[in-house]
């Protein structure tokens, strides 16, 4: 064992040696490498360090995890320094230049005719992938400390100094530059005014400080500050008419009185009117109204053509044909900007972002001009011309995905899909799809042999509306700012991949309203979904763990308690469901159970209840509603948050008719009797999800995701049991990575031989991850993450899967790992390498398992973009 140690510690010193040799090898003689940028302060007061590497112009190679490791380097010096003059001089040229005939001519001319005629791809690729060594210039970090000075005065140190030293090796060729950062006392403001020579500016001004200002008495100077505040001034007047205000910038200043010291800062707003009726003057301060919307449907405006014109609302249509393709109110619902309405910047934005998202026209032209000859309420006016060009009525999708999910290791996916456009001359388009799958799941869930031991055929039909249907008019409750839709969708699918094969058939009526691209509201009505399980007798073929479970409590319990029954069992007279059956209705042999067999029992039940509610036909008729917020819409958030919340009530229009007509009953797989629809158990449940997600950027090329998530799925009235198509799994490369797919829980459910290949479902999901994302090259990255979650139930029958919040912490699978992707700008594959930690299958004291990790054996999981 000593030995071995001894081995280790050389090789990582020798690692460690060559590691620091290899990063100068291609630093020239008088040259140093710049390894470092350090930060020093005079004062224990170190304000904003880490902003400050943001303002040096020089930064160290780069291109490991936390710039601790400069892989980039380190494969630009991989390859030999006689092709780098070379290679630089051919990645220099145009793509299109680079070919073998330049590569020649650059071998020639730089003495390397050996390798003419040679390719030399693989060098040239790793060498493109590299960075040169950053060589310190003295004159860059002298413009970087005078760059931070300024990044000082700019939030309010006005006096600050900034110097810098070098520490320079000419052994190894190193340096080290180390900023000395003296911010001194900073200036607060201490008093704010404002000179506002138009009263009607001053008067939304007014408006604005009683809603808050960011500019705050008492506080310290900060450019940002007065900029933010600038772009509030300039927004929200060009939300009250004022159509070019401040386009030239020049209509907004602040000044800052220092008389008596520059410490304490007397800050003015000037907004400045100049004397005289000029156009700049008409420009920034007259009020503006729209007058005349002109709207093309046909095409781009062209003073030559003939047009056939209409007046609808108030907006004048032009069609080049007089058989209109398109009603007018398919165009001004759109248009939020309205006849002799007041000019807002915000409408305007939100009228081209409702004809973005109208699928069967593109928007050509959108342009306002000053009608100088004319005043609406003495407003100025602004003429609008609008162009449309409609979209080809027919269009034919075809193609192949690579797919993945939970469950399915890999699929390819051909579909065709037909959208016809504008089917009622209002916008409406019907898009029908046809796909199939093949694909390959873990052998655990199938029990089909070869390669593609998995398939799925699916047919979906989805006519999309650009208002919303319904049966009363939603006009003043949602006005024209609300993008507005409704899906009427049927389906109908065949698969068999996750072990039991079933037919899905589906339709609903969904309504999705949304007033920003960061905010979103679904109301699904309607939605019908009939799932038909096929194949049920074949549970135990396919499900190894549950079999594994079952025979087990049969040959240990239940079989010696009664050898009748076992011997009736093994001549086939009995299947697995009958004994199950006389299992629970054996009262005798129950109470004959010690505490182990109690145990048992309960993991017999627990896998009783997965067959159950993975065989139960189901229909399902629930209401759904959902809100999205995505911040990462907004392009200048820099840490952005996500939320999806969902709530789907199942059950409850058709547990009023069963009241009112009394359905037929029958008893379900778990022993209840419900009332049924075509003798299938129609499902009464409520479902809640949570999803929460964080996202901080670091620096330009990391970014630290954050992820909590909560769902909880209650059965009531009809049913005790919820559907396995809305019960919770845990495990999976979209999950907690280092388990496989619906393999972790539920709760501290013991271990057993086999038990990695149960399937558990269950009524409760917990999940929070956490994932350091960084870039390494080009379109590698890389991210290390942690994974902590579980499942459990919500019955109190069912003690060992029960969820407890004093207890639940103690229960929760917690695995990290690291991770590589692939970055291929439409889509990322992720190849995520996760470990367990922390294992709650274990007797609790013995759930950490960090002295099982075996480093070179993680879990892979693979996945298509991020997991969130």
């Amino acid at each position: 064992m000593k030995y071995m140690k001894t081995k280790i510690v050389l090789f990582i010193l020798s690692l460690t040696v060559l590691y620091g040799c290899s990063l100068t090898k291609k630093v020239p003689e008088g040259e140093f490498l710049l390894t470092k940028n350090k930060f020093e302060f005079k004062e224990k007061d170190k304000p904003f360090k880490s902003n400050l590497s943001d303002y040096v112009k020089q930064k160290p190679n780069g291109g490991g995890f936390l710039g601790a490791f400069p892989l980039k380097l380190m494969i630009y010096n991989s390859i030999p320094a006689k092709f780098d003059t070379a290679f630089i001089e051919y990645y220099d040229l145009s793509k299109i230049r680079r070919n073998q005939h330049s590569l020649d001519s650059l071998l020639i001319a730089h003495d390397l005719e050996e390798y003419v005629g040679k390719s030399l791809w693989l060098k040239r690729f790793i060498f493109n992938q590299g960075e040169r060594p950053v060589l310190l210039d003295s004159s860059l970090t002298e413009f970087s400390a005078e760059n931070i000075e300024k990044y000082y005065f700019d939030r309010g140190y006005f006096d600050a100094d900034v110097d810098f030293s070098l520490k320079l090796d000419s052994l190894h060729k190193k340096a080290e530059v180390t900023y000395e950062v003296d911010p001194k006392v900073p200036s607060f403001i201490e008093s704010y005014n404002y000179s506002i020579g138009d009263s009607a500016v001053r008067k939304h001004y007014e408006t604005m400080l009683r809603r808050g200002t960011q500019i705050k008495v008492g506080e310290r100077y900060d450019l940002n500050n007065f900029m933010d505040e600038k772009d509030k001034i300039v927004d929200f007047l060009k939300n009250r008419g004022y159509w070019r205000y401040n386009d030239d910038g020049l209509a907004i200043e602040f000044t800052a009185d220092t008389t008596y010291s520059d410490k304490k800062l007397d800050v003015t707003l000037h907004i400045p009117i100049e004397k005289g009726d000029s156009v700049s003057v008409r420009q920034k301060f007259y009020k503006y109204r729209y007058g005349d919307i002109h709207l093309y449907p046909d095409g781009p405006y062209n003073e030559d053509k003939v047009y056939f014109d209409t007046i609808y609302k108030g907006y004048k249509l032009h069609y080049e044909n007089p058989k209109m393709k398109f009603k007018p109110k398919f165009f001004t619902d759109a248009i939020v900007i309205q006849d002799s309405g007041l000019y807002r910047i915000n409408s305007e934005n939100q009228t081209k972002r409702n004809i973005s998202k109208r699928e069967g026209i593109s928007l050509v032209g959108f342009s306002t001009t000053w009608n100088k000859e004319r005043t609406i309420e003495k407003d100025s006016v602004l003429d609008m011309r609008i162009s449309f060009r409609p979209k080809k009525k027919y269009d034919l999708f075809y193609g192949a995905e690579v797919s993945w999910s939970e469950f399915m290791n890999f699929g390819i996916s051909p579909q065709a899909s037909l959208l016809a456009r504008n089917l009622f001359r209002g916008g409406e388009n019907l898009e029908t799809t046809l796909k199939g799958t093949l694909g390959n799941v873990n052998e655990k869930f199938t029990s089909e042999s070869g390669f593609f031991n998995a398939y799925e055929m699916a047919f979906q039909t989805k006519l999309k509306i650009p208002y919303l249907l319904f049966p009363l008019k939603t006009d003043g409750l949602f006005p024209k700012r609300f993008y507005k839709q409704t899906d009427i969708r049927l389906g109908a699918s065949v698969q068999n991949n996750i072990g039991l094969g079933r037919i899905n058939y589906s339709t609903g009526l969904d309504y999705t309203l949304s007033f920003r691209d960061t905010h979103s509201h679904l109301l699904s009505v309607f939605n019908t979904e009939y799932v038909n399980n096929l194949q049920k007798e074949n549970y135990f073929n396919v499900f190894q763990g549950d079999n594994f479970i079952k025979e087990s409590f049969f040959n240990d319990y239940y079989f010696p308690y009664h050898p009748g029954i076992a011997y009736n069992y093994l001549n086939d007279e009995l299947t697995d469901v009958e004994v199950i059956d006389l299992i629970y209705a054996d009262q005798p042999f129950l109470n004959s159970l010690d505490d182990q067999g109690l145990e048992e029992l309960s993991i017999f039940e627990n896998m009783n209840f997965r067959r159950q509610t993975i065989t139960q036909d189901v229909l399902i008729l629930s209401m759904v509603y959902q809100y999205t917020l995505n911040q990462s819409e907004r392009g200048n958030k820099k840490n952005p948050w996500f939320f999806r919340g969902r709530i789907e009530l199942a059950g409850n229009l058709l547990n009023a008719l069963d009241k009112a007509f009394n359905f037929y009953e029958m008893e379900t797989a778990s022993g209840k009797v419900s009332g049924t629809v075509f003798n299938v158990p129609y499902s009464q449940f409520a479902k809640l999800d949570l999803d929460v997600r964080k996202y901080f950027s670091m620096s330009s090329n990391s970014t630290l995701a954050t992820r909590a998530y909560f769902g909880l799925v209650q059965p009531y009235g009809n049913t005790d049991f919820i559907p396995f198509v809305r019960s919770y799994t845990a495990g999976g490369a979209n999950d907690n990575r280092a388990w496989a797919a619906a393999t972790l829980g539920p709760a501290g459910l013991p271990r057993y031989k086999g038990g990695d290949d149960v399937f558990a479902i269950e009524r409760l999901k917990l999940l929070f991850s956490a994932e350091y994302r960084f870039k390494v090259f080009e379109i590698v990255n890389s991210a290390f993450f942690v994974d902590a979650g579980n499942i459990w139930g919500t019955d109190k029958k069912e003690e060992l899967t029960l969820f407890k919040f004093n207890n639940f912490y103690k229960e929760l699978g917690v695995g990290a790992g690291f991770g590589i992707r692939l970055d291929l700008t439409y889509f990322l594959l992720r190849f995520d390498f996760a470990y367990k930690l922390h294992d709650p299958s274990y007797p609790e004291g013995n759930r950490w398992r960090f002295e099982d990790i075996k480093i070179l054996k993680p879990r892979l999981a693979f996945g298509i973009n991020y997991p969130f």
